[in-house]
């Protein structure tokens, strides 16, 4: 007898399940060949054979307690192995060409698990140039989304722009930099959906501050109700359903944001908020957009590197033209 996850939220041990033979795949081929991830069970007193490893991947349905193993080993929910709606007839899945599809999966986890446990998390994605990490952030949007999420992003495109406080909190009141006008210039917009989300009325000055000239306040606490404010705002948005705030290029963020995110990333750790920060790493000392305080929080890090040059390409290194002849 078959069980699923859908139907049955707790499985006994000696239930069947199906998994997701792609993504299973994927992991293992990630750790090496099938003998060495038996192997690594072994050493861990886990009762997981290369005859069990084989016969999930063979997409044949097998104990609840194998699911839990390989997502134990994995650091993944066994939600994210198990296969809800197995199809006996499908094809097989196509061989996997992109160690992506690893980081894919583990963005997918920690987005469930937001979802699930209501705390937020951090992915934090670094690499080179070209080493895919736009495309990463833009699929754990796209997942978030498909999830229910409220998603935010600020993307550092082909600009060297800065990202700040002022295009953060624009961003998480579904506004752009140029959309006011004569009629209803952007402070005033800023005001009504700050109202609408119910902030208080002295974050409401701060946020128009961002934009406007500031309030008669010291700069200190000019900078601690800035702070403050993007705090709430980001509160009053996970309020209800969870948030996605996904920074792409965070070493064009100006002294300003680095120094507000320090303090609003921790304090907002308690509600469904999943942070996605992306870093291109230069040759060189790197410079570090975000302080000591979120260096010590836990998250989950992605380092990507390009992809490899393959050798076996006719074309690799450049392109090959063939010459013909007068006699062809």
């Amino acid at each position: 007898m078959t069980f699923n996850l859908a139907s049955s939220p707790i499985q006994p041990f000696d239930a069947r399940v199906m998994l997701d033979v792609h993504s299973l795949k994927a992991l293992r081929q990630r750790r090496g060949g099938r003998e060495a991830l038996s192997e690594q069970f072994q050493e861990r007193r886990q009762c997981l054979t290369r005859a069990a490893i084989k016969r999930a991947e063979s997409g044949r349905p097998v104990q609840y307690r194998t699911a839990r193993h390989l997502a134990a080993y994995y650091g993944i929910g066994v939600e994210t192995l198990i296969d809800a709606e197995p199809t006996r007839h499908a094809p097989p899945p196509p061989p996997v060409q992109d160690m992506s599809d690893v980081e894919r999966l583990q963005c997918r986890a920690v987005i469930d698990a937001v979802h699930v446990g209501g705390r937020g998390r951090i992915i934090d994605v670094q690499g080179v140039a070209g080493a895919g990490k736009s495309p990463l952030l833009s699929f754990g949007a796209r997942d978030a989304r498909a999830r229910g999420y409220t998603c935010v992003v600020l993307d550092g495109g082909a600009t060297d722009a800065p990202h700040t406080a002022a295009s953060l909190m624009l961003a998480l009141l579904g506004l752009q930099a140029a959309a006011g006008t004569g009629a209803a210039p952007l402070a005033d917009l800023v005001r009504a959906r700050c109202a609408a989300l119910g902030v208080s009325p002295v974050h409401i000055d701060a946020c128009v501050g961002l934009i406007d000239a500031a309030p008669e306040w010291p700069l200190p606490a000019t900078q601690l109700l800035q702070t403050a404010a993007l705090c709430a705002l980001v509160q009053h948005r996970a309020a209800n359903q969870p948030l996605l705030i996904a920074i792409d290029d965070l070493q064009y963020a100006d002294w300003q944001l680095a120094m507000i995110l320090n303090v609003v990333v921790p304090t907002t750790l308690d509600y469904p908020v999943l942070w996605m920060f992306a870093t291109r790493l230069e040759p060189g000392p790197m410079r570090r957009p975000l302080g000591v305080r979120m260096d010590a929080l836990a998250r989950t890090t992605l380092h990507l590197t390009p992809p490899p040059v393959r050798t076996d390409r006719a074309d690799a290194g450049g392109v090959h033209r063939l010459g013909r002849t007068a006699a062809d």
